[in-house]
């Protein structure tokens, strides 16, 4: 019988012990009996020593039938904040964030997720951001699922939770475009941040382009796609893959207009076998080493991207707006008058003999007849030999001080002289090419 006695005694006395053990059991007693799935992840929230760290009993005993027997200590987000700072003092804030929504992005208990959260960070984003993946072609850190190595999740100074702006940002993965933008020409529209170009998640073009080829230069630069509507040529580089970046660099170069070289250096890049070593006596503006003077990089109305008119025949009917092209640089008044004393320096005596080939309605010359266009290997860039027809048409021109002589295919060999009229001068001697004076006789 005092067996008995003590055991009631004992048991009365650690009666409030256990139900404070039922209503604020530990963790592993809740897995235990009951919530048998829990706390088997990978990670373990931290504070899941004891599960009255976020829940306390309101009613005994627990479990009951259609009956809520525990409550959060405080509602969501102050229950977090409890242990982790508060966020929404930053001028962004997540809207999860801002509407106290932790658990719609963390797993309250466990994940096999890091930061515990609820799923995979890709998938987790993309359930509320859907338009920010499923490209063609992903930029890295979204085909990899890490959004955070651009946005802070929770709250940011930034506009879209961004770590840092601009550039930047774009820097912390791009560490080479840093000394590149610090080349004397930086392309404008960086100023607007790579997302002037660049779609930063993905994009159906490759580089994540926001549009296509030279359409992407022509949301800035609708004059080019302009003109490149209405032209006769196209120089080829823009209709190729590359487009535009063929002759321009994208970001930045010490060149002028962003051109990855200057001048004609460019230029013969591809057009390689314009002007050769031999080609000694070089067109004016290519002896300046430019080329836009005669042509146009992108596109004219006029054929071989010429900037003005130019007739690619070898007979022209000659008018006063014949040879646009030439008559930009040269003055027209060379081939304007009979007889002259000073327009011209290809005359005998004062016979013009510039309008002697060029004034003929039948049978007018172009100056290609004569002249190469862009290097030669004679003075005032006089041709050897001029294609016509099938025929390699020789020109024999040699030069004097006072003038020269020629004996072309079309006619015999004739003698011209400044001071006296070539029929009592001898045959001009060869003469060294003539590499200082403009290139017209």
């Amino acid at each position: 019988m005092r067996n008995l006695a003590l055991t009631a005694v004992f048991a009365i006395l650690l009666l409030p012990l256990s139900r404070a053990y039922a209503e604020t059991p530990p963790a592993q007693s809740c897995t235990t009996k009951c919530h048998t799935g829990m706390l088997k992840s990978k990670n373990i929230h931290p504070a899941l020593g004891t599960c009255d760290t976020c829940h306390q009993a309101v009613l005994t005993p627990h479990p009951q039938k259609k009956q809520k027997t525990f409550k959060f200590t405080e509602e969501v987000p102050a229950l977090c904040y409890q242990c982790h700072a508060a966020f929404g003092t930053k001028k962004y804030v997540h809207s999860p964030v801002k509407e106290g929504m932790c658990t719609t992005c963390h797993n309250p208990h466990d994940s096999n997720e890091p930061k515990l959260l609820s799923q995979p960070m890709k998938e987790l984003c993309t359930s509320c951001h859907a338009d920010k993946s499923g490209f063609k072609y992903e930029h890295g850190p979204t085909a990899t699922g890490d959004c955070t190595s651009c946005h802070n999740p929770h709250e940011s100074e930034n506009a879209r939770l961004v770590i840092k702006t601009g550039a930047d940002l774009c820097f912390l993965c791009h560490t080479d475009m840093q000394s590149e933008l610090k080349k004397k020409v930086v392309h404008p529209a960086l100023q607007g941040g790579c997302t002037s170009c660049h779609n930063p998640h993905g994009s159906p073009y490759k580089k994540f382009f926001s549009a296509e080829g030279a359409k992407l230069c022509y949301q800035c630069h609708s004059q080019i796609e302009e003109k490149l509507a209405a032209a006769k040529s196209v120089h080829k580089p823009v209709k190729s893959e590359r487009s535009c970046a063929t002759c321009h660099a994208p970001h930045a170069s010490d060149g002028p207009k962003l051109l990855a070289k200057t001048g004609k250096d460019l230029c013969l890049d591809c057009h390689k076998d314009f002007l050769k070593k031999s080609q000694t006596v070089l067109h004016g503006p290519i002896k300046d080493g430019k080329c836009t003077p005669c042509h146009d990089p992108h596109g004219t109305p006029n054929d071989k991207l010429l900037v003005k008119p130019f007739s690619p025949d070898f007979y022209v009917t000659y008018s006063d707006s014949e040879y646009q092209l030439c008559f930009s640089c040269h003055s027209r008044d060379l081939l304007r008058f009979p007889t002259t004393s000073y327009a011209t320096g290809f005359r005998d005596g004062n016979k013009n003999l510039h309008y002697l080939h060029v004034n003929r309605k039948d049978r007018g010359k172009s100056c290609r007849v004569c002249h190469v266009i862009h290097g030669g290997e004679n003075p005032k860039l006089i041709a050897d030999k001029v294609q016509f027809g099938k025929w390699n048409l020789p020109i024999k021109f040699i030069k004097n001080d006072n003038g020269g002589s020629c004996a072309p295919g079309c006619h015999q060999a004739y003698v011209y002289d400044r001071k006296a009229s070539g029929k009592d001068t001898k045959p001009a001697k060869a003469a060294e090419p003539d590499k200082g004076k403009k290139n017209l006789p």
